[in-house]
């Protein structure tokens, strides 16, 4: 045996090394799906506007895979402007609206424009203040929601726009992360539901649109899925939780609710 394949010996792994890391891996994976909670640790520091698009994807994508959206959010767009053209195209008086891809226009453009108020605001939350935690409740109401999908992001490491991670190889890492597990997909069918965004941000944080809650507590007696965001401990970058007062932190609620709709 020459040098090199002495040396490629040596580094490869066993068969049995092999078999453990995937059985590591599918226990991982399960422990996941049974406790409803899946952990993101990106290998270095991330963006403040980085973490506003991790909760704006997320919280499209749940929408879509808790069936709330017929098809996904660029897709409805697409199909929400191809509904518009053809009734301009029609322009018949009193002739209801044309459809499209089996949508209903009224509908379709409700759902959108109540989405896209929802993530403006987010994005105006974002540049004013810290957001370690949203919560996406579903059907029900806030003290007894159906279902709960927290975003955790206590964990993560702040840095400069220069110094941080590009946002669309975290959003890969993030989704890869969430299609391994499996914790967000359920075949089982769901019914249409109203869904409420809370978010924990400084009680002076300077927002007048999200409407602040004092006293409220997290549901914990729901079903409930939690999306643990965190930087490498090894990234000289200050976590959100040092050297932070949570005491100043209050849960606020978005007023506007985002319903459900179907084709």
């Amino acid at each position: 045996m020459n040098l090199k394949n002495a040396a490629d010996a040596a580094v490869a792994p066993s068969p049995a090394a092999k078999r453990q890391g995937v059985a590591e891996q599918q226990e991982t994976e399960h422990t996941s799906k049974e406790d409803g909670s899946v952990c993101v640790v990106f290998p270095g520091s991330v963006t403040q506007d980085s973490c506003c698009k991790f909760v704006c994807e997320l919280l499209k994508f749940v929408l879509y895979q808790r069936q709330q959206l017929p098809m996904t959010y660029d897709q409805l767009v697409i199909s929400q402007k191809k509904i518009q053209a053809a009734n301009r195209n029609e322009d018949v008086v009193g002739r209801r609206p044309v459809k499209k891809d089996g949508l209903d226009g009224r509908k379709c453009q409700q759902t959108l424009q109540d989405l896209e108020e929802v993530l403006q605001h987010l994005e105006s939350l974002f540049s004013l203040t810290l957001v370690p935690r949203v919560l996406l409740l579903m059907g029900g109401n806030i003290l007894l929601p159906k279902e709960v999908y927290e975003i955790d992001m206590m964990a993560v490491a702040l840095g400069a726009t220069n110094h941080s991670l590009e946002t669309a190889s975290c959003l890969r890492q993030l989704f890869r992360t969430l299609f391994v597990t499996g914790v967000l997909f359920d075949p089982k069918p769901v019914r249409l539901m109203a869904t409420t965004i809370m978010v924990l941000s400084h009680r002076e944080c300077g927002v007048d649109w999200f409407r602040p809650k004092l006293d409220y507590k997290v549901p914990t007696k729901v079903k409930r899925q939690v999306i643990s965001l965190s930087c490498d401990d090894s990234h000289p970058s200050i976590s959100q939780c040092e050297d932070t007062n949570w005491d100043n932190y209050i849960w606020f609620q978005a007023p506007v609710t985002i319903k459900g709709f179907c084709k």
